[in-house]
């Protein structure tokens, strides 16, 4: 080959080498650019959905609960939005006041096997109660120490839902999916306000059916129960055993709610926020009792 020949070939070469780097360059810019734009749409979406709770804060201090708790609380500007949802916490199963009977029916019917059920009914019971004395299929502090992790049961009230999280037997998936939508810590009483539970709390209940369930949810938007004996009027002539009956009240206004708000900047980023806020009134209208900064967004779970 001639020195020519010898010299073209290291041109071409060369300018391989300086495509290739360009290319590079240029992937490696645009990678930064996109990860700098999905940094900026999450910060703008996380906004987007405190913005939402805010906004639902402010209605649940000034207007009817009815009205905030009717619908979809949505809001936005160009790309970005925000669309919240608020829950009764007094529509829900408090998990310190439940009955045993109760509570393990609602495990069953959130998708438990039998003995499985018994097993974390028990652990729960054990949990809340001031003994250390484990029931048939429970667990008390002797069998929380042996765990890589220990826990000490709390062997009173729970403080707040959290603590079902460290109950033996209680899978992360099955508290995310099911304990957590429906059991509170802020009921105070072991009944349930049928004008406020969800119709996921109603399909779960002694002697409800999904059918049952959404004909309440029909029922009530139409006329709100007004007593006890409307209620148990309603459910005898629909079949609900007498025993379950007493669990439903038409109760008062909640104090306590859970607000979800998920925010959205262009058109695939999200992030969603949680707290549970109770309204007090006077010159401090609320306050938050716990606040979650990372949600799964609704649709996205894993």
């Amino acid at each position: 080959m001639t020195r020519r020949g010898i010299a073209q070939l290291v041109v071409l070469w060369a300018l391989l080498l300086l495509g290739t780097l360009a290319l590079s360059f240029a992937f490696s810019m645009r990678t930064e650019a996109q990860a700098s734009r999905n940094g900026l749409d999450l910060d703008r979406a996380y906004f987007q959905a405190r913005t939402g709770v805010e906004r639902a804060i402010a209605l649940l201090s000034s207007a009817g609960t009815d009205n905030v708790l009717g619908g979809v609380i949505k809001g936005g500007d160009e790309d970005v939005a925000y669309e919240v949802r608020v829950v009764a916490e007094g529509g829900k199963i408090d998990v310190n006041f439940v009955t045993e009977e109760v509570l393990k029916e609602v495990l069953r019917k959130g998708g438990l096997p039998e003995e499985e059920a018994q097993r974390v009914g028990d652990a729960i019971l054990d949990w809340r109660d001031e003994d250390d004395r484990p029931r048939q299929h429970g667990a008390e502090e002797s069998d929380y120490a042996s765990l890589p992790e220990p826990v000490r049961p709390r062997n009173g009230r729970m403080t707040g839902l959290w603590e079902l999280r460290y109950v033996r037997g209680v899978r992360p998936e099955f508290f995310d999916r099911f304990l957590a939508v429906v059991f509170t810590t802020e009921g105070r009483s072991p009944g349930v306000n049928i004008n406020l539970a969800p119709p996921e709390v109603l399909r779960v209940l002694p002697g409800f059916t999904p059918e049952l369930a959404d004909l309440v949810a029909a029922r009530r938007a139409e006329a709100p129960f007004r007593s006890a004996a409307d209620v148990a009027a309603f459910l005898a002539g629909e079949g609900v055993p007498l025993p379950a009956i007493p669990l439903f009240s038409t109760g008062g206004a909640s104090r306590a709610y859970t607000i979800t708000s998920t925010g959205r900047s262009g058109e695939r980023i999200a992030r969603a926020v949680r707290c549970t806020i109770e309204l007090r009134g006077g010159r401090n209208p609320y306050k938050i009792k716990r606040w979650e900064d990372h949600v799964p967004v609704r649709g996205e779970e894993g």
